[in-house]
């Protein structure tokens, strides 16, 4: 059965289209393009779909669902599935790509796991041993503290470059926001496993996903062993509508 998957973020869908656990094709667009921009060649069958905005925000939706003639359905956050048992007292309030990323990486390692979703929000969830999540960490991911800063301030101006790999001190503004939101970015991370350390001493894998996730790898690596896992969210969709 072709099965289309979709991680449906706050800037860009990620999608894949798979038969059984074979991706078939892949690809990923801006929200602000619409699904226009979703064009698989195979003949969808199911569409499942992981979103953290509400389906009647998302443009042409409906539109390339009449037009593969199937109805998409939405995963939830629940109190527990596949025996990982979510740590919100109301598990509808907990995100559910955080949820969906905490199920796959729990499922990946069958061991306790730190997952880190470096995107539009930098996330850090800890799942214990018997799959139990613990809680986790919301921040500002780089573009968010990118904008703030814009918006917020009147002097400090500088040009959108994106994220930077250095941490050198900036001798201009542009320099020094990059630099400042890697740093605070990486901080973020390095705390997040500290405090897992601090729950979990006899130890974790830690996942690393997210569009941000290649710039904090980088500067990671060489001090804990870090999986990186792409498509984390879209690989926890198995399991939340099996």
């Amino acid at each position: 059965m072709m099965i289309l998957e979709c991680d449906i973020g706050n800037t860009r869908c990620k999608w894949r289209v798979v038969d059984g656990r074979q991706i078939v094709e892949r690809g990923s667009f801006a929200l602000m393009d619409g699904f226009e921009r979703l064009i698989p060649t195979t003949q969808i069958e199911r569409i499942k779909m992981g979103s953290v905005v509400a389906a009647h925000n998302l443009a042409g939706l409906a539109d390339f669902c009449d037009r593969v003639g199937v109805s998409p359905e939405f995963a939830q956050s629940t109190p527990e599935v596949a025996g990982v048992v979510n740590a919100y007292q109301d598990a509808s309030k907990l995100g559910v790509d955080r949820w969906l990323a905490v199920v796959a990486g729990y499922h990946r390692k069958k061991a306790a796991v730190l997952v880190i979703d470096a995107g539009t929000a930098l996330k850090a969830d800890l799942v214990s041993a018997d799959g139990r999540h613990l809680g986790g960490y919301i921040a500002p991911g780089m573009s968010l503290m990118e904008a703030s800063l814009f918006s917020g301030t009147d002097q400090v101006r500088f040009d959108c470059q994106g994220p930077s790999a250095e941490l050198a001190f900036g001798c201009a503004t542009a320099d020094a926001v990059n630099a400042g939101i890697q740093a605070a970015q990486i901080g973020a991370v390095t705390v997040a496993i500290a405090e897992a350390e601090r729950q979990i001493p006899q130890g974790f894998a830690i996942l690393l996903t997210g569009g941000d996730a290649a710039s904090i790898a980088s500067h990671l690596g060489d001090s804990y062993e870090i999986e990186w896992v792409p498509e984390l969210v879209l690989d926890g969709l198995q399991w939340l509508l099996p």
